[in-house]
C-alpha cells in the first residue's frame, strides 16, 4: 500500500482548511473528503447528486474525536478497533441527531486528520453509480489538484453497523 509523502499530505491539510473538497485514499476506497460542516455536506452532496442533507461518515484520527461526536463505550471502541473497517452510526447523549464515525487507520490519513480536526468521507461516484479507483477517473470528477492518488485501491467499502436501527450492512 502506497502512502501520502509529507508534501502530498501538506497540501491536502491547507486545501482541508480553506474549506476544500478534496479525493483522499482512506482505508478502504477513495473519498470525497471535508471539514465537517454543513457547507461542505451540501457540496460533496451535489457533487454525487444525492439529497444535500444526506448524512456522511465522518473519519476521526482517536477517541477524542470521535467522542465529539457519539458516546464512546467499550463496546464501541472494540468495533472502532477491529481490523476490519468499520463505521458505527450512533449518537451523543440524548440528543436526536445521530453520526456515522469511522476511526481510520492509515497512518498518513490519520496525521492529516489530526492536524484538521475530522472529515467527512464519502465514495467518490455519482449517486447510486459504482465508486471510482482508477487515477484518470478521480481526476475528471474533481480535479487533478484536488485529487491525491496513491494507485488503485481495491478494497470494499466499511462495514457499517447502525446502534439507532440495530442492524449491519456493507
Amino acid at each position: 500500500m502506497e502512502f501520502l509523502n509529507k508534501e502530498k499530505m501538506t497540501q491536502a491539510i491547507n486545501l482541508l482548511k480553506e474549506n476544500k473538497i478534496i479525493i483522499l485514499p482512506t482505508d478502504t476506497i477513495y473519498g470525497l473528503s471535508a471539514l465537517v460542516n454543513n457547507k461542505n455536506m451540501v457540496k460533496i452532496n451535489k457533487l454525487k447528486n444525492s439529497e444535500l442533507f444526506k448524512p456522511l461518515i465522518i473519519l476521526v484520527a482517536d477517541f477524542n474525536q470521535a467522542n465529539l461526536f457519539i458516546d464512546i463505550d467499550q463496546e464501541i471502541k472494540e468495533i472502532l478497533l477491529d481490523e476490519e473497517p468499520t463505521t458505527v452510526i450512533f449518537k451523543k447523549n440524548k440528543a436526536k441527531k445521530f453520526w456515522a464515525v469511522r476511526l481510520v487507520k492509515r497512518q498518513d490519513l490519520k496525521e492529516i486528520i489530526l492536524s484538521t480536526g475530522p472529515i467527512f468521507s464519502s465514495s467518490v461516484n455519482k449517486s447510486g453509480a459504482d465508486f471510482l479507483s482508477l487515477e484518470l477517473d478521480l481526476v475528471n470528477f474533481l480535479g487533478k489538484e484536488h485529487c491525491f492518488y496513491v494507485g488503485e485501491l481495491r478494497n470494499k467499502p466499511s462495514k457499517i453497523i447502525d446502534y439507532i436501527n440495530k442492524f449491519q450492512k456493507r
